[in-house]
């Protein structure tokens, strides 16, 4: 998803705890972003939060029980919502 969409930062973590930083022009942090990205993806019953010193980090921490068929079903949600941000 960081190759598709400008908006993504940088991507670390390990393993499924990931941190997905969100920017906004000149690369500053987008803390509105990771709040509508949160809430959008909440609507559709898949919880992720927000972290870092500025709230810009789409933080994924997922049960131990978490499946391929789920992280597929988080990657699509995530990557229709940026499809569609950038489409406005």
């Amino acid at each position: 998803l960081k190759s598709k969409f400008e908006c993504i930062g940088d991507v670390r973590g390990e393993g499924l705890f990931l941190g997905i930083e969100i920017i906004g022009n000149e690369k500053s942090p987008n803390t509105v972003l990771a709040q509508e990205i949160k809430n959008s993806l909440r609507e559709k019953n898949i919880l992720l939060s927000t972290d870092g010193p500025f709230d810009n980090v789409i933080k994924t921490k997922p049960p131990l029980v978490f499946n391929k068929e789920n992280v597929d079903l988080v990657v699509l949600a995530l990557e229709c919502f940026f499809s569609q941000k950038s489409a406005k």
